[in-house]
């Protein structure tokens, strides 16, 4: 059956129709053309006009002059929802989707290297807990930035050039970190590949909306959004295979000249080099062809998506039946994708005429008619970080303090010991000496770690070649001992009385005290667990975003997700925190994809990816704002992270019923 025609534009401006509201501007297929609720009708063509009203000549100029603007963005948007329909869905959206799902993976591989490389890189850079906790910041930071900055270029110069950018930035930087031999150099070049990978986000979405049909809008893009949990399970199960499981095992491997954590930052930059690769052969977004005038190459691009489409139907010979005559005629310059060109006079004048192009992009985004829109858009994004990144990064913190508790619960006390001629010659953890006497002895070449000596006597003994972690000296006389090549240090004798005591260090150490009790395997398996549950909640989305709307599925599960924080204080295992984990993502995810999708939907195209690069950026800020308040309330009342969560998501679910529903609206 041959494809159908698009209808001219005549016939577009009976079956398209102009939407404002003070929650935004929509372009819907109902009705006839009219400009909100009580505005006069127009006319049939572009240019034809409508009576009525009130007014100065000057006045009823512009405001036919804005109409005409309006219907002609609403006549282009139409015509590309035709185009789009005629070329169909099939072969084509599949492999975009695989290029840029591998995009999406890499924003979450980024943020969740974190917590897997932080052990190494404590002790092989000799960091503190405060510069341990800028590594994720700087991170966020980096994602804040370049989600903003990539997001106004993305409207400006194109979807597929500046993804194609921000990839490449990303995939460099991901490279040059994974070389950096110092905290500075590394943190350095983790921020360039935050700003990188900070694009992906906003550009990957609206990139693929604007290959899809409104029908097929909602589902696709949740599938989609399945990718960012797949990258997360990349990163833990390449994790699980190269990094070191254990403290011990950390200290250990750093000693190797390029040592795991290196190897692991580097494979995990293979996702956004393979999508930089893919990038180089797909198009560009027709839609924004089309916005910035290039009706040509968009057209080519229509064609395109059609072939490959039927390249394996025998049965299909029809050509494309779409043309760049059947477009609506030429619109005047009122978007800033199509602002004049830049004076020129001076590299100076080039800056200045930049930053307020980019100045006046967002200033948009903050007026009549997207102001409100916007408003409740930041609230949600960032009322969903708060709850997701702050969780995630309090469940394995929380399972890391239920184990340390049971660790000391199982500590053992030896009192009133006395040791002669004695040598310790394996390793001794988790050992506390109390009212104990050492004399003519030796520990020699092992490991101490968890070990404590409490009011004890120690005399003409010898520590050689020992590594310590967590063990101090306590209240002790100690008297002509002899420490060689060892860690420790004065510090890690407390209260005590050195008498005539030796120390030679032969190799230079870092001077923290480094916690051998560390077993990444827990955290490989809470994050496996934690984003596996994701998958099959954005599976469930892609089936009831279309059915029961954006705003009542974000509305649903952020409700559902504020009740289920409040199970919070059940949380007593870590087998029941992992439990948790799956069934709150489960949950959450359906909400979170829901808001993507209707920040895609909620701008038209020469603001879409500035609108979602500025989002995407509070998303960050949310994220981090989250993250510094629950992951200081690890060691506190379960009852503070559960209220604050559920408080946050609980005004996120509230204010959702403000934002206006965008499941008809035509890109």
């Amino acid at each position: 059956m041959p494809a159908r025609r698009a209808p001219g534009p005549g016939a577009c401006s009976e079956s398209a129709a102009l939407v404002r509201s003070t929650e935004g501007m929509a372009y819907t297929e109902e009705g006839g053309s009219m400009l909100g609720s009580s505005g006069p009708p127009l006319g049939g063509g572009v240019g034809g006009g409508g009576g009525g009203g009130g007014g100065t000549g000057h006045d009823l100029e512009d405001d036919f002059e804005c109409r005409r603007v309006s219907t002609d963005i609403s006549l282009l948007s139409q015509f590309h929802e035709d185009a789009i329909r005629q070329a169909g869905f099939g072969y084509f959206q599949w492999m975009l989707m695989l290029v840029a799902g591998l995009g999406l993976a890499t924003d979450s591989v980024e943020l969740f290297v974190i917590p897997y490389i932080l052990p190494s890189a404590e002790v092989e850079l000799c960091i503190t807990g405060a510069e341990k906790s800028w590594l994720l910041a700087i991170t966020l930071l980096g994602m804040a930035v370049g989600g903003v900055v990539w997001g106004d270029l993305a409207d400006r110069m194109g979807r597929r050039r500046t993804l194609l950018s921000a990839l490449s930035v990303n995939a460099v930087f991901s490279v040059i970190a994974a070389l950096m031999p110092t905290y500075g150099t590394f943190m350095t070049a983790r921020f360039c590949s935050g700003v990188g990978i900070g694009g992906s986000l906003p550009v990957v979405l609206a990139y693929y909306s604007e290959f899809l049909s409104k029908a097929d809008r909602g589902r696709y893009l949740s599938w989609l959004l399945m990718f960012w949990a797949l990258g997360g399970v990349f990163a833990a199960l390449i994790g699980w295979l190269v990094v070191p499981r254990t403290g011990a095992g950390v200290v250990v491997e750093n000693k190797e000249h390029f040592s795991a954590w290196h190897q692991y930052l580097l494979l995990c930059s293979l996702p956004s080099i393979a999508a930089v690769i893919c990038l180089s052969f797909v198009p560009e977004s027709p839609r924004y062809l089309l916005e910035a005038g290039r009706e040509v190459e968009a057209m080519m691009v229509y064609q395109r998506i059609y072939k490959t489409n039927n390249m394996h139907n025998p049965a299909s010979h029809a050509q494309y039946q779409l043309s760049e005559l059947e477009l609506p005629s030429k619109r005047p310059n009122t978007r800033g994708m199509s602002a004049p060109s830049s004076p020129g006079k001076s590299v100076l004048a080039d800056m200045t005429y930049s930053i307020e192009t980019f100045w006046n992009s967002f200033l948009q985004l903050f007026l009549p008619p997207h102001l409100r829109v916007t408003a409740v858009l930041v609230v949600l994004w960032f009322a969903a970080a708060f709850g997701y990144y702050g969780l995630t990064l309090w469940f394995p913190e929380y399972i890391k303090l239920l184990k340390e508790r049971q660790y000391q619960m199982n500590r053992k006390l030896l009192t009133g010991e006395e040791y002669n001629n004695f040598t310790f010659s394996t390793s001794v953890e988790n050992v506390r000496w109390n009212a104990s006497n050492f004399t003519d002895g030796r520990f020699n070449h092992l490991t101490l770690s968890h070990v404590t000596f409490d009011n004890c006597s120690l005399e003409n003994v010898e520590f050689a070649n020992i590594q310590s972690s967590r063990t101090y000296f306590r209240d002790s006389v100690i008297k002509d001992c002899k420490f060689v090549d060892t860690d420790l240090k004065i510090k890690h004798f407390e209260g005590c009385e050195l008498i005539n005591n030796t120390f030679i260090v032969l190799t230079t150490v870092c001077q923290l005290d480094f916690d051998y009790n560390i077993h990444l395997e827990d955290v490989f398996q809470e994050n496996l667990v934690g984003q596996l549950s994701l998958i099959p909640g954005a599976f469930l989305s892609a089936f009831v975003v279309d059915r029961l709307g954006r705003v009542k599925v974000i509305g649903l599960s952020m409700f559902l997700s504020s009740v289920a924080a409040i199970f919070i204080w059940f949380l007593e295992s870590g087998t029941s925190v992992i439990i948790f984990e799956a069934i709150f993502n489960f949950i959450f995810i359906a909400g979170w994809n829901a808001i993507d999708i209707s920040t895609i939907e909620s701008y038209p195209t020469h603001l879409r990816t500035t609108g979602y690069g500025l989002l995407s950026a509070v998303c960050r800020v949310g994220g981090l704002v989250g993250v510094a308040t629950l992951g200081g309330m690890v060691a506190a009342s379960r009852a503070v992270p559960m209220l604050t969560t559920a408080a946050v998501l609980l005004i996120g679910g509230i204010i959702s019923v403000k934002l206006p529903e965008s499941s008809s609206v035509l890109l």
